[in-house]
């Protein structure tokens, strides 16, 4: 999570700040490859926010729960739903 913050986002962050918040077990839609996603919430930060791989990512922004871009990734979705419930693990495509 540390080395993925700072290529992906230009963020530092120390171990301590990080608490694991969600498991998903998914089967990706064709039904090919089998994965499990780690969700973590940081509480802070060093630095600023910056999309490091634009050639990846199009655009990082912040939204409110209540009103996710309509184009958000569909686990990425469900995880924040099932976070935003308290449910630590959840399955999805199975």
């Amino acid at each position: 999570m540390i080395r993925e913050a700072k290529e992906e986002a230009g963020i530092d962050i120390k171990p301590e700040t990080l608490e694991l918040v969600h498991v998903m077990h998914r089967n990706e839609l064709n039904g090919d490859e089998a994965r499990v996603d780690f969700f973590f919430k940081c509480k802070s930060w060093q630095g600023e926010i910056t999309n490091m791989e634009p050639q990846k990512c199009d655009d990082l922004s912040w939204f409110s729960l209540n009103e996710l871009p309509v184009n958000i990734i569909q686990y990425i979705k469900t995880a924040l739903e099932h976070i935003n419930k308290g449910e630590f693990y959840s399955e999805l495509y199975w």
